[in-house]
């Protein structure tokens, strides 16, 4: 069974993850200079590294001796398994100086856990480490925050992103002489711009899209990613609309609920489609907008009309649940008339 890329490529050193420099640095004077802290908080958003940096920094406070210990607070959430950690924190580790436990999805913790949890904190036994890592910090009580050292994650850059895929991609090449993967330089960079900052997004997607086709097009990539509506197919209905073709337009929107798609995902989707290509007509940046680059160097609307078009969207959003194929056709029609 093959191995999958975000697990082959998962960084074993600082060297190897991508961005995060600020806080590389500290925790690598804290361990030069034997200035250990007894608990951490690592926050951001999914895919920038928290728990790879944890477990980089388990290996590196003990020089690559014994091994962290491991929960997920998502299962394990419960003031008993607190009470377990401090039972077992007791005692020393017998393969390395420090015992070191790595709590992930910490926020999941109920609030009697996290009162257990304020005792070891409090009185830690002498060679305790706590690694805490979280994507909502906010739902962490503020006597746990005021004794943690918390450090937050900030998202991928879109140059840290494609940058770490072509890596992959030259590494993977370089194992595999006989099928090489060829890609388009607009393909990688939309991979990038969906991941939305997220490391573990973005490679994760990348397997997606090679386990298709070895040959990475742009078009490949949209179809991939598209969930059944691609943005071209958001792009013609809006030429339709702009146009005020209504009976086209009517159309198209009976050819995406055909296809199946769930009504409410499918407006969502054309929110986000027309935002993203407000930003880039006011902006004049690709970069802002996730939509794929020939699709913007082609397009032709007036930003004025697309902020009336998102203005009108939010209203049917936001309008009292019915049916939304028929609100959908309601807002077509206003527009073409």
């Amino acid at each position: 069974m093959a191995v999958p890329l975000a697990n082959k490529y998962r960084p074993k050193t600082f060297e190897d993850v991508s961005e995060q420099g600020a806080i590389k640095t500290i925790i690598e004077n804290q361990i030069k200079n034997n200035d250990i802290r007894h608990a951490y908080l690592f926050c951001g958003g999914a895919g920038t590294g928290k728990t790879t940096c944890a477990r980089i920094v388990a290996m590196m406070i003990n020089e690559g001796q014994g091994q962290p210990i491991e929960l997920d607070a998502a299962s394990n959430n419960g003031v008993d398994d607190v009470r377990k950690i401090i039972a077992d924190s007791k005692f020393k580790s017998m393969s390395s100086k420090y015992k070191i436990y790595i709590i992930d999805e910490c926020h999941s913790l109920s609030n009697p856990a996290w009162q257990a949890m304020l005792k070891l904190l409090e009185e830690p036994p002498k060679g305790l480490v706590i690694i805490f890592c979280t994507t909502d910090p906010q739902k962490i009580p503020g006597t746990i925050l005021s004794r943690v050292q918390r450090y937050n994650f900030q998202r991928i850059s879109m140059e840290g992103i494609i940058n770490r895929l072509k890596y992959i991609i030259d590494c993977e090449n370089k194992e595999n002489l006989t099928t090489r993967i060829m890609y388009e330089e607009e393909a990688i960079d939309f991979i990038a711009k969906q991941a939305q900052g997220g490391m573990r997004d973005a490679i994760t997607t990348l397997d997606k899209c090679l386990a298709y086709d070895k040959n990475l097009t742009l078009e490949n990539v949209v179809k991939i990613l598209s969930s059944g509506v691609t943005p071209y197919q958001l792009d013609d209905f809006t030429k339709l609309l702009v146009n005020k073709d209504a009976r086209g337009a009517i159309n198209k929107l009976n050819e995406f609920y055909m296809s199946g798609i769930d009504m409410n995902l499918l407006l969502n989707m054309y929110f986000e489609f027309l935002l993203n290509l407000q930003k880039y007509l006011i902006l004049n940046d690709r970069n802002v907008s996730n939509l794929p680059v020939d699709l913007l160097i082609n397009c032709r609307y007036n930003a004025n009309t697309i902020r009336e078009y998102i203005q009108k969207l939010y209203n049917v959003i936001n309008a009292p649940k019915m049916d939304i194929k028929a609100l959908m056709e309601a807002w077509v029609i206003e527009r073409c008339i």
